[in-house]
């Protein structure tokens, strides 16, 4: 039976809140350690006094340090990351529009990648040493070896300039509207059925880009715990119990192996956050990662140290949850801290 203590739940709760504490104090330094004042980009010799004083009284610089690190602190756990100086806009408004196109993006490679790979792994394990076993093996090593922009490229140039059937660029068709995620349809043409089918041939080919490569790591890993756990004398058990092959592969021998493939998972988001920049930018969509490389290009530090951020926590709650998911793959494992 699961076991999940509440005393230990609260602990690692405790624990990741001092983690995204740790975050937030990295990305504080980030900025102070930039050679200058990144309030330096914003300010020209051109402009009058007043308006110099006034950028530096906006982003607190005449303060000391140790006050501008406390409300830094206070600011961010209340969800004011400041002014965008480059979009003249608030930053979190900007993370509010981009946020969501990156989690519909990279959340839905990431589902898939993590469907696809550990069902190829458990069957490639359980073939293990056949034809189909070394054939699919090798071609997924193939797969993981490219880098995703160049397969991005190929795809662009196959699939959009030969052939025409899909766009790669933005996320939507664009049409003029105000609304804040959408944004492309007017009100007379806007409707969640014709959206969605915007949406999906839009984003057929960053997708693939990123599928192509995101599922091999987490078929290497559970190719290689199913190799070690079809050996194992539960396993010969559940065999000589009579039950069919199928159900000792997958309530047996999969349960097992899957472990790890949910430690690979963190790897995984960190992976496809790493390459949200690139696949964003070759394929012009407004998301995230692109946020990112257009906020270090136009040196709009606080922009960019809010997305840091923003990313930051959202890895640290998939490295809770993961451990959470532990207990369900494994009984033997306790949520306590102590087993």
């Amino acid at each position: 039976m699961t076991r999940i203590s509440l005393r230990y739940l609260a602990y690692r709760l405790i624990v990741s809140y001092f983690v995204i504490l740790g975050i937030m104090t990295l990305a504080f330094l980030l900025l102070r350690l930039m050679p200058g004042s990144f309030a330096d980009a914003m300010i020209s010799p051109e402009m009058p006094k007043e308006a110099r004083e006034r950028i530096r009284d906006q982003y607190n610089l005449d303060e000391p340090l140790w006050r501008q690190y406390l409300s830094f602190m206070v600011n961010y756990q209340t969800g004011q990351f400041g002014w965008s100086p480059t979009n003249n806009t608030e930053v979190w408004s900007l993370i509010e529009r981009r946020l969501p196109r990156t989690l519909v993006l990279f959340g839905a490679a990431f589902i898939f990648g993590y469907i696809v790979g550990p069902l190829v792994g458990m069957y490639l394990g359980w073939w293990r040493g056949t034809k189909r076993d070394k054939s699919i093996f090798a071609g997924g090593l193939v797969a993981y070896s490219m880098p995703a922009f160049w397969i991005a490229w190929l795809l662009i140039w196959l699939f959009n300039y030969q052939l025409g059937w899909f766009e790669s660029s933005y996320m939507m068709t664009q049409y003029p509207s105000e609304h804040p995620f959408l944004e492309p349809f007017s009100s007379e043409q806007w409707n969640w059925w014709r959206a969605s089918l915007d949406v999906l041939h839009r984003i057929t080919l960053p997708l693939l880009s990123i599928i192509s490569v995101g599922w091999v790591g987490a078929m290497l890993v559970m190719r290689t715990q199913m190799n070690t756990v079809v050996d194992s004398d539960y396993v010969y058990l559940a065999k000589a119990k009579g039950l069919s092959e199928r159900t000792v592969m997958i309530k047996h021998a999969a349960r097992n192996a899957l472990i790890p493939v949910a430690t690979q998972a963190i790897v995984g988001v960190a992976f496809i956050i790493d390459g949200a920049v690139i696949i964003e930018v070759v394929f012009s969509y407004p998301g995230m990662g692109e946020l990112i490389l257009s906020s270090v290009v136009g040196r709009d530090y606080p922009t960019a140290q809010a997305v840091f951020f923003v990313l930051g926590v959202l890895i640290v709650v998939m490295r809770l949850l993961t451990d959470i998911a532990y207990t369900y793959l494994d009984p033997r494992i306790s949520f306590e801290g102590g087993d």
